[in-house]
Protein backbone atom coordinates (compact mmCIF):
# COMPACT_ATOMS: atom_id res chain seq x y z
CA UNK A 1 0.00 0.00 0.00
CA UNK A 2 2.84 1.99 0.77
CA UNK A 3 4.55 1.89 -2.40
CA UNK A 4 1.03 2.55 -4.40
CA UNK A 5 1.14 6.00 -2.30
CA UNK A 6 4.46 6.96 -3.68
CA UNK A 7 3.71 5.47 -6.90
CA UNK A 8 0.30 8.13 -6.95
CA UNK A 9 2.34 11.38 -5.30
CA UNK A 10 5.22 10.92 -8.08
CA UNK A 11 2.66 11.10 -10.56
CA UNK A 12 1.13 13.86 -9.35
CA UNK A 13 4.44 15.68 -8.65
CA UNK A 14 5.37 15.04 -12.51
CA UNK A 15 2.16 16.39 -14.14
CA UNK A 16 2.24 19.52 -11.70
CA UNK A 17 5.70 20.26 -12.64
CA UNK A 18 3.98 19.97 -16.41
CA UNK A 19 1.60 22.22 -16.16
CA UNK A 20 3.30 24.64 -14.22
CA UNK A 21 5.94 24.48 -16.90
CA UNK A 22 3.47 25.39 -19.34
CA UNK A 23 1.92 28.03 -17.29
CA UNK A 24 5.39 30.18 -17.35
CA UNK A 25 5.58 32.81 -20.07
CA UNK A 26 8.22 35.10 -20.88
CA UNK A 27 8.23 37.78 -19.27
CA UNK A 28 7.51 41.24 -21.30
CA UNK A 29 9.78 43.28 -21.71
CA UNK A 30 8.91 47.21 -20.09
CA UNK A 31 8.88 49.23 -23.16
CA UNK A 32 9.62 51.13 -24.27
CA UNK A 33 12.83 50.11 -24.26
CA UNK A 34 15.97 53.27 -24.94
CA UNK A 35 18.34 51.72 -27.79
CA UNK A 36 21.81 52.64 -28.00
CA UNK A 37 23.31 53.35 -31.76
CA UNK A 38 26.56 54.84 -33.20
CA UNK A 39 26.07 57.61 -36.12
CA UNK A 40 27.54 56.32 -39.58
CA UNK A 41 29.47 58.88 -41.68
CA UNK A 42 30.91 59.23 -45.21
CA UNK A 43 33.05 61.48 -44.23
CA UNK A 44 36.92 61.08 -45.15
CA UNK A 45 35.94 59.05 -47.98
CA UNK A 46 35.37 59.61 -51.49
CA UNK A 47 31.79 58.47 -51.20
CA UNK A 48 28.55 60.07 -51.14
CA UNK A 49 25.02 59.32 -50.44
CA UNK A 50 22.54 59.04 -53.21
CA UNK A 51 19.36 58.60 -54.35
CA UNK A 52 18.12 59.07 -50.70
CA UNK A 53 14.18 59.44 -50.71
CA UNK A 54 13.90 62.36 -48.74
CA UNK A 55 10.06 61.29 -48.00
CA UNK A 56 10.74 61.73 -43.78
CA UNK A 57 10.98 57.93 -43.31
CA UNK A 58 13.12 55.44 -41.87
CA UNK A 59 14.92 52.56 -44.48
CA UNK A 60 15.96 49.64 -42.27
CA UNK A 61 19.20 48.68 -44.08
CA UNK A 62 20.69 44.90 -43.27
CA UNK A 63 22.84 44.03 -45.98
CA UNK A 64 25.76 45.46 -48.59
CA UNK A 65 23.55 45.37 -51.36
CA UNK A 66 20.96 47.39 -49.81
CA UNK A 67 23.39 49.76 -48.39
CA UNK A 68 24.92 50.40 -52.50
CA UNK A 69 21.78 51.83 -54.01
CA UNK A 70 21.83 54.96 -51.60
CA UNK A 71 25.80 55.54 -51.83
CA UNK A 72 28.47 56.05 -54.39
CA UNK A 73 32.05 56.22 -55.02
CA UNK A 74 34.44 58.33 -56.72
CA UNK A 75 37.40 56.30 -55.52
CA UNK A 76 37.97 53.62 -52.61
CA UNK A 77 34.90 52.27 -50.57
CA UNK A 78 32.37 53.40 -47.63
CA UNK A 79 32.96 52.41 -43.85
CA UNK A 80 32.57 48.82 -43.64
CA UNK A 81 29.12 47.46 -41.19
CA UNK A 82 29.12 44.22 -39.85
CA UNK A 83 25.57 43.15 -40.97
CA UNK A 84 25.36 39.84 -39.32
CA UNK A 85 25.33 41.92 -35.76
CA UNK A 86 23.86 45.75 -37.31
CA UNK A 87 21.07 46.97 -39.09
CA UNK A 88 21.66 50.68 -40.67
CA UNK A 89 18.87 53.28 -39.88
CA UNK A 90 18.85 55.66 -42.91
CA UNK A 91 16.15 58.90 -42.72
CA UNK A 92 16.31 62.06 -44.84
CA UNK A 93 14.09 64.39 -45.73
CA UNK A 94 13.76 68.05 -47.03
CA UNK A 95 12.51 71.63 -45.90
CA UNK A 96 11.84 74.64 -47.38
CA UNK A 97 14.46 76.21 -45.38
CA UNK A 98 18.35 75.65 -44.96
CA UNK A 99 18.82 72.80 -42.38
CA UNK A 100 21.61 74.92 -39.71
CA UNK A 101 21.69 71.70 -37.59
CA UNK A 102 20.37 68.02 -36.73
CA UNK A 103 20.69 65.90 -33.77
CA UNK A 104 19.15 62.82 -32.53
CA UNK A 105 16.82 63.45 -29.75
CA UNK A 106 15.93 59.76 -29.46
CA UNK A 107 15.59 55.45 -30.44
CA UNK A 108 13.07 53.95 -28.58
CA UNK A 109 11.79 50.25 -28.91
CA UNK A 110 7.73 50.03 -28.22
CA UNK A 111 7.34 46.61 -29.39
CA UNK A 112 9.12 43.50 -30.67
CA UNK A 113 9.33 45.62 -34.18
CA UNK A 114 8.46 48.45 -33.88
CA UNK A 115 10.57 51.49 -33.08
CA UNK A 116 10.55 55.24 -33.22
CA UNK A 117 13.10 57.72 -34.09
CA UNK A 118 12.84 61.56 -32.96
CA UNK A 119 15.47 63.84 -34.68
CA UNK A 120 15.84 67.73 -33.31
CA UNK A 121 16.59 69.79 -36.60
CA UNK A 122 17.18 73.69 -36.94
CA UNK A 123 16.30 75.69 -39.57
CA UNK A 124 18.13 78.61 -41.31
CA UNK A 125 16.73 81.45 -42.75
CA UNK A 126 18.64 80.54 -46.46
CA UNK A 127 16.92 77.81 -48.84
CA UNK A 128 20.02 76.64 -49.10
CA UNK A 129 21.53 73.09 -47.75
CA UNK A 130 17.94 72.08 -46.84
CA UNK A 131 18.21 68.76 -47.55
CA UNK A 132 18.82 66.52 -44.49
CA UNK A 133 19.57 62.72 -43.80
CA UNK A 134 20.93 60.98 -40.77
CA UNK A 135 22.26 57.05 -40.75
CA UNK A 136 22.50 55.40 -37.48
CA UNK A 137 24.30 51.74 -37.03
CA UNK A 138 21.89 49.93 -34.44
CA UNK A 139 22.40 46.20 -32.70
CA UNK A 140 20.58 43.26 -35.89
CA UNK A 141 17.10 45.10 -36.54
CA UNK A 142 14.94 41.81 -38.29
CA UNK A 143 13.00 42.78 -41.85
CA UNK A 144 10.12 43.11 -40.66
CA UNK A 145 10.86 46.07 -37.89
CA UNK A 146 9.78 49.84 -38.88
CA UNK A 147 10.89 52.40 -37.42
CA UNK A 148 8.51 55.50 -37.21
CA UNK A 149 10.09 59.16 -37.55
CA UNK A 150 9.36 61.71 -35.64
CA UNK A 151 10.82 65.28 -35.87
CA UNK A 152 11.23 68.68 -34.43
CA UNK A 153 12.02 71.95 -35.97
CA UNK A 154 12.81 75.25 -34.30
CA UNK A 155 13.73 78.31 -35.89
CA UNK A 156 17.12 80.23 -34.81
CA UNK A 157 17.33 83.51 -33.32
CA UNK A 158 19.31 85.66 -35.59
CA UNK A 159 20.73 89.41 -34.72
CA UNK A 160 21.27 91.48 -37.25
CA UNK A 161 24.32 92.47 -38.34
CA UNK A 162 26.21 89.08 -38.69
CA UNK A 163 29.94 89.15 -39.77
CA UNK A 164 30.68 86.49 -43.18
CA UNK A 165 33.71 84.72 -43.53
CA UNK A 166 35.09 84.46 -46.85
CA UNK A 167 38.36 83.92 -48.63
CA UNK A 168 39.89 85.56 -51.41
CA UNK A 169 39.37 84.02 -54.80
CA UNK A 170 42.70 84.71 -56.90
CA UNK A 171 43.38 84.03 -60.69
CA UNK A 172 47.12 84.36 -60.27
CA UNK A 173 49.23 81.97 -61.55
CA UNK A 174 46.89 80.75 -64.48
CA UNK A 175 46.79 82.13 -67.89
CA UNK A 176 42.99 83.67 -67.00
CA UNK A 177 42.16 87.04 -66.43
CA UNK A 178 39.44 88.65 -65.38
CA UNK A 179 37.09 91.01 -68.45
CA UNK A 180 35.70 94.32 -68.11
CA UNK A 181 32.76 94.79 -66.24
CA UNK A 182 29.67 96.67 -66.75
CA UNK A 183 30.72 99.25 -63.96
CA UNK A 184 27.14 99.82 -62.75
CA UNK A 185 28.23 99.28 -58.93
CA UNK A 186 26.05 96.15 -58.81
CA UNK A 187 28.03 93.87 -57.21
CA UNK A 188 27.34 90.37 -59.10
CA UNK A 189 26.00 87.04 -56.71
CA UNK A 190 27.47 84.05 -58.63
CA UNK A 191 26.17 80.94 -58.05
CA UNK A 192 27.11 78.25 -61.35
CA UNK A 193 30.14 77.65 -63.76
CA UNK A 194 28.25 79.16 -66.36
CA UNK A 195 27.55 82.39 -64.93
CA UNK A 196 31.39 82.58 -63.46
CA UNK A 197 32.52 82.17 -67.46
CA UNK A 198 31.21 85.64 -68.27
CA UNK A 199 33.69 87.57 -66.70
CA UNK A 200 36.62 85.09 -66.99
CA UNK A 201 38.74 84.26 -70.25
CA UNK A 202 41.31 81.56 -70.02
CA UNK A 203 44.01 81.34 -72.73
CA UNK A 204 43.81 77.26 -73.30
CA UNK A 205 43.59 76.83 -69.23
CA UNK A 206 40.81 76.37 -66.78
CA UNK A 207 39.99 78.61 -63.72
CA UNK A 208 40.50 77.71 -59.78
CA UNK A 209 37.42 75.31 -59.43
CA UNK A 210 34.94 76.49 -56.88
CA UNK A 211 32.26 74.05 -55.81
CA UNK A 212 29.25 75.65 -56.64
CA UNK A 213 26.93 73.27 -54.85
CA UNK A 214 28.11 74.21 -51.65
CA UNK A 215 29.46 78.33 -52.17
CA UNK A 216 28.76 81.20 -54.01
CA UNK A 217 31.31 83.89 -55.59
CA UNK A 218 30.74 87.44 -54.64
CA UNK A 219 32.39 89.59 -57.25
CA UNK A 220 32.86 93.14 -56.02
CA UNK A 221 34.46 95.76 -58.81
CA UNK A 222 34.79 99.78 -59.46
CA UNK A 223 37.01 101.86 -61.29
CA UNK A 224 38.94 104.84 -59.81
CA UNK A 225 40.76 107.55 -61.14
CA UNK A 226 44.32 107.03 -59.78
CA UNK A 227 46.65 104.01 -59.21
CA UNK A 228 44.81 101.62 -56.21
CA UNK A 229 45.56 98.72 -53.90
CA UNK A 230 42.83 96.76 -53.17
CA UNK A 231 44.01 96.29 -49.58
CA UNK A 232 41.35 94.53 -47.74
CA UNK A 233 37.24 93.52 -47.10
CA UNK A 234 34.74 93.02 -44.50
CA UNK A 235 31.50 91.70 -45.36
CA UNK A 236 27.98 91.90 -43.19
CA UNK A 237 24.91 90.43 -43.38
CA UNK A 238 22.42 93.11 -42.81
CA UNK A 239 18.89 90.93 -43.17
CA UNK A 240 17.91 87.72 -44.69
CA UNK A 241 18.89 88.69 -48.42
CA UNK A 242 20.57 91.73 -47.74
CA UNK A 243 24.62 92.26 -47.26
CA UNK A 244 27.08 95.08 -47.07
CA UNK A 245 30.70 94.52 -48.49
CA UNK A 246 33.63 97.04 -47.17
CA UNK A 247 36.35 97.65 -49.94
CA UNK A 248 39.44 99.15 -48.45
CA UNK A 249 41.44 100.81 -51.00
CA UNK A 250 45.26 102.32 -50.84
CA UNK A 251 45.24 105.58 -53.31
CA UNK A 252 48.36 106.97 -54.96
CA UNK A 253 48.95 110.39 -56.68
CA UNK A 254 49.30 108.75 -59.78
CA UNK A 255 46.57 109.64 -62.09
CA UNK A 256 46.00 106.91 -64.43
CA UNK A 257 42.40 104.70 -64.79
CA UNK A 258 42.45 101.93 -62.52
CA UNK A 259 39.99 98.71 -62.68
CA UNK A 260 40.09 96.76 -59.76
CA UNK A 261 37.92 93.58 -58.40
CA UNK A 262 37.71 91.86 -55.39
CA UNK A 263 36.51 88.39 -55.38
CA UNK A 264 35.19 86.21 -52.76
CA UNK A 265 33.95 82.94 -52.04
CA UNK A 266 31.57 82.71 -49.07
CA UNK A 267 29.03 80.12 -48.08
CA UNK A 268 26.24 79.15 -50.55
CA UNK A 269 23.42 82.47 -50.38
CA UNK A 270 20.27 82.78 -52.98
CA UNK A 271 20.46 84.80 -56.68
CA UNK A 272 18.54 87.28 -54.96
CA UNK A 273 20.62 88.46 -52.49
CA UNK A 274 22.02 92.28 -53.05
CA UNK A 275 25.48 93.43 -51.85
CA UNK A 276 25.65 96.74 -51.11
CA UNK A 277 29.28 97.42 -52.07
CA UNK A 278 30.83 100.41 -49.76
CA UNK A 279 34.41 101.99 -50.95
CA UNK A 280 36.92 103.39 -48.38
CA UNK A 281 39.62 105.67 -49.71
CA UNK A 282 42.98 106.40 -47.88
Amino acid sequence: MRVHFTIVISILLFFTAIFSSCNDKPEEPNYPIKISFEEYSLEGTQCQWTNLPCNDKVIVINSNEELGKYITCAEGSYPVIDFAKHSLLLASGIQSSGILELNVADLQQHSSNKYSLSIDITLSDTTFNNKWHCALIVNKLGDDCKVRLSNTFKNLEIIYPIDISFEKYSLIGTKCEWNRINFNHKVPVINNNEELEKFISCNGETYPEIDFSKYTLILAHGVATSSVDVNCYSLQQISKQNYEMRVYLITTQSPAITYWKGPVIVKKISDESIIELIIEKF
